[in-house]
C-alpha cells in the first residue's frame, strides 16, 4: 500500500504561504486593535467632557482648573508652579494624580487609579476613564490646557470658540502648557499671551510628541469645549503655536 505524504518542497511552500499571510494580516489586526483603543479613548474623553460641563454648572458657570494648590499662597492657580513638584499635602488635580509618587513606575499596574482621586470624582462613575487604553506609562493619560486665553478657570461666557481644545491625549502630567521657559509670545490682538507648546518644537524636541502625541496611528484624540471628542493628526495642527485657533478660547 502506497502512503501519501507531503514532500519537503511542498511543506516549505505551505510554510512560506502561511508566513506571507501572517505578515499581511498581523499589521491589519494591530491596526484594528488600535482603532478599538482609540474609540475607547474618545468615549473616555466624552465622559470627561460631560463631567466638566456638570462641574461648570455647579460652580457658577466657571470652568474647572487643572489643579488647586491651597498650600501655595503665592500662586493659588498653580499656573507657574512646576508640574513635577508637589505644592503641598492639600494639592488636588482635576484627574486622579499625585505628584508625591513621581517618578512614576512604568508601566503602571492596570488597576492603578492614583492615590488622590481629583475633584471631578463626584461626576464620574469610573476613575479608569482617565486612563487612555494606549497609554500606561503615567497615572493619567490626558492633560488639561492651562495656557492664557484657554478655557481653564474661565467663566463660560469667556469662551467664544466652542472648538477650542480643553483636554487631549498627553504624556507626563495632566496639565499642559509648558511655555514658561520660552519667550512670551505676543500678537497685535493678544498682547502678552502665553501660548500653547509650539507644535514644531514638539515634533523635533528631545522627547518628541509629548504634548501632541502620535498615540493613535500618528495622531491623538482631543476633547473640545463643546463636548465633542475627535481624532486629530498632529501634522494638521497650526504650526504657529502662538495664534493657533485650536487652543484659544476666544479667538
Amino acid at each position: 500500500m502506497k502512503t501519501l505524504a507531503f514532500t519537503l518542497i511542498e511543506l516549505l511552500v505551505v510554510i512560506a504561504i502561511i508566513s506571507i499571510l501572517a505578515a499581511i494580516l498581523f499589521p491589519v489586526f494591530a491596526q484594528a486593535r488600535e482603532k478599538a483603543r482609540a474609540t475607547s479613548c474618545i468615549s473616555n474623553q466624552r465622559q470627561i467632557g460631560l463631567a466638566l460641563a456638570i462641574y461648570r454648572q455647579d460652580y457658577d458657570e466657571t470652568n474647572a482648573r487643572y489643579r488647586l494648590c491651597p498650600d501655595n499662597a503665592a500662586d493659588p492657580l498653580c499656573v507657574m508652579a512646576s508640574p513635577t513638584v508637589s505644592t503641598g499635602p492639600n494639592e488636588i488635580w482635576w484627574a486622579p494624580y499625585d505628584t508625591t509618587l513621581l517618578p512614576e513606575p512604568s508601566p503602571l499596574p492596570t488597576n492603578y487609579t492614583g492615590v488622590k482621586a481629583g475633584f471631578l470624582q463626584p461626576y464620574v462613575k469610573n476613575q479608569q476613564i482617565f486612563r487612555c487604553p494606549s497609554y500606561s506609562q503615567g497615572q493619567v493619560g490626558y492633560a488639561m490646557s492651562y495656557i492664557y486665553h484657554g478655557p481653564m478657570g474661565q467663566p463660560d461666557a469667556f469662551v467664544t470658540n466652542p472648538t477650542v481644545y480643553f483636554v487631549w491625549d498627553h504624556k507626563r502630567t495632566p496639565g499642559c502648557a509648558n511655555t514658561s521657559t520660552l519667550a512670551s509670545p505676543t500678537s497685535s490682538n493678544i498682547p502678552g499671551m502665553r501660548g500653547p507648546f509650539p507644535i514644531e518644537q514638539d515634533k523635533t524636541g528631545a522627547t518628541p510628541h509629548t504634548h501632541y502625541p502620535a498615540r493613535h496611528t500618528d495622531g491623538f484624540n482631543g476633547l473640545r469645549y463643546d463636548g465633542s471628542a475627535k481624532f486629530r493628526k498632529y501634522l494638521s495642527l497650526d504650526s504657529n503655536g502662538t495664534t493657533s485657533r485650536d487652543f484659544l478660547a476666544n479667538m
